[in-house]
């Protein structure tokens, strides 16, 4: 049986670590609001850009290819039938660190199932977040690089961030030829909810209908595929920008739900051993007197 000593030693070490688990909560809590409200802000923006882009689908579609077996340089956005297939990338975005739920598993998982089906191909893997790039690394498949990757950005994530990003994934995917950017990456739904997100990312999937002839009657200064030029990049880094505030906000929203979790399971199980101490001390109290007792009935007899 422990003793007193150990008993104690072991409440007191609980509770030192309920106080960090409430600690981090309260930090989580406190940044959330400023990753939610950055988050709700770079959505309207995104969103916009992408319909600019999609409003430009059917002009962008009808350029003319540079040569006869080559797309142009903005179809192959939305089309891209010249892409290799057997060169794809895949975007992952994990958290820094740990003490988050499930919610870096998820996505690991996620990424090994996208890898194994995707086995036999040359893939491009950007890693952000620090969970991510370790696990990654540690696959040393010959057919798996990393061509990018970006460490503890996480929770003060910053514009730059998606342009660095933004300006990796359209240099690799037209000089290396790929026929697809995939991404992975928690999508932020409440604060007790985050959902795992797969998507395409390049070639655009944009739907938009078939326009009319009059409504294609515009003028385009200095050009349509100048104008489509300057906005793709922005496009890109917009979308990242608000993906990265997504999974920020997702990740602070994981660590708040798992340390109050954390911090519950610890005080209960305080409260189970200040139970079991009591025990113990009544156990040895009741032996002492039985002892005592003991003692006096035999000089007695």
């Amino acid at each position: 049986m422990e003793s007193l000593r150990d008993i104690r030693q072991n409440i007191k070490a609980i509770r030192s670590t309920q106080q960090i688990m409430q600690t981090m909560k309260m930090i989580s809590n406190a940044r959330i609001r400023k990753a939610q409200e950055a988050m709700d802000n770079a959505r309207p923006f995104a969103k916009k850009m992408l319909e600019m882009v999609a409003d430009l689908k059917q002009e962008v579609l009808a350029l003319p290819q540079e040569t006869q077996d080559r797309e142009s340089w903005a179809s192959r956005l939305f089309v891209n039938k010249t892409g290799d297939e057997n060169k794809i990338a895949l975007v992952v975005i994990t958290g820094d660190k740990g003490l988050c739920g499930s919610f870096n598993a998820v996505l690991l998982r996620a990424a090994v199932a996208f890898l194994k089906e995707n086995q036999g191909k040359e893939i491009s893997v950007f890693c952000i977040g620090k969970k991510g790039k370790d696990f990654i690394s540690r696959l040393r498949h010959k057919n798996i690089r990393i061509v990018y990757e970006s460490v503890g950005i996480f929770p003060k994530v910053e514009y730059v961030h998606a342009e660095l990003l933004g300006e990796a994934i359209l240099k690799e995917y037209f000089e290396k030829n790929l026929s697809s950017v995939t991404l992975l990456y928690n999508d932020f739904k409440s604060m007790g909810s985050q959902r795992l997100a797969q998507t395409k990312i390049l070639p655009f999937a944009v739907d938009t209908e078939i326009k009319t002839a009059d409504e294609h009657e515009f003028l385009f200064e200095p050009g349509i595929k100048e104008i489509f030029k300057i906005l793709v990049p922005r496009l890109i880094k917009a979308n990242m920008f608000r993906v990265l505030l997504e999974s920020q906000a997702a990740n602070l929203a994981a660590t708040m739900n798992a340390m109050d979790a954390a911090s519950k399971n610890a005080g209960e199980i305080a409260d189970a051993l200040g139970v079991k101490l009591n025990k113990v001390r009544q156990t040895g109290i009741t032996n002492e007197i039985l002892d005592i007792v003991n003692g006096a009935e035999a000089l007695n007899g």
